[in-house]
Parts: structure tokens; C-alpha cells; sequence
């Protein structure tokens, strides 16, 4: 298995089986017929040190053009304010994610996630995104 195969699978084991925007269930196929791994930041762009690792891994519904994969990529300022996305010169061990229960988590390169604190999660809803890496 590549690197990005092992983060994958770890990231559906993070999330429970479940897409990271909707909450659908994407264990069962009959259920939701895709899923896939999305780079939360550009593979091309991103430090290799975290490229294919499980901090900038996610798992979601469809594929780049359907179902949340395909809203991240045609809702790009809306998923970077929700963490789906790092922008260039972002770090996506830095960058949290807000997942579909509503919880902002940051993913870690170990696989786990580390749920932010409240005084994290205001200086987002105050201050943005950009703030709360810093």
C-alpha cells in the first residue's frame, strides 16, 4: 500500500466510516456508491513531510466532481473557511477542520485527531481561519 492508501484508510477509521462534511455513511456501498481522498491541501503544493499523511487526508462522498469532494472543489472560499481546504503557504498540521457534527478538530500526522479548545474554536468565529493558525 502507498503512503496515501495507509492516510486514507486511517482517515475513514477516524471518522468512523463517515464522510467528514455530510456525515454520510461511507462504509457501506449500497448505501453511497463513492468516496474518496482529498488533499486538503494541493498534493503539488503541500511540504512532503505532510503531502500523503493523514493531517492532510480526509475522506469524503463522490469523487472531485461529485457529491462534498465535488462541493469542496466548486465551494473553494467556503471550504477553505471550514478547514476542507489549506491554502498555499498553509500548514495542515496548523489548520483545523470542522466536521459534520459541527466539532473543529486538528488533524495530526499520527492520525488522530485533538479536538480545539473553546477559546480556539471563538478566535475562529471572531477572528477567521487565519487566526487560529497563528
Amino acid at each position: 500500500m502507498s503512503e496515501f492508501d495507509d492516510s486514507k484508510r486511517i482517515a475513514l477509521e477516524r471518522q468512523g466510516w463517515h464522510c467528514l462534511r455530510c456525515g454520510t455513511n461511507i462504509h457501506d456501498p449500497s448505501r453511497w456508491p463513492g468516496r474518496s481522498g482529498h488533499h486538503r491541501q494541493l498534493r503539488r503544493a503541500a511540504d512532503p513531510q505532510v503531502r500523503h499523511s493523514p493531517a492532510n487526508i480526509i475522506e469524503l462522498c463522490g469523487s472531485g466532481d461529485t457529491g462534498c469532494h465535488g462541493w469542496v472543489h466548486q465551494h473553494v472560499a467556503e471550504a477553505e473557511r471550514l478547514g476542507l481546504i489549506v491554502p498555499l503557504g498553509g500548514d495542515p498540521l496548523a489548520t483545523p477542520v470542522r466536521d459534520w457534527q459541527g466539532r473543529w478538530l486538528r488533524l495530526n500526522q499520527d492520525g488522530t485527531a485533538t479536538p480545539l479548545t473553546i477559546q480556539e474554536i471563538l478566535t475562529i468565529q471572531t477572528k477567521g481561519m487565519t487566526n487560529a493558525r497563528e
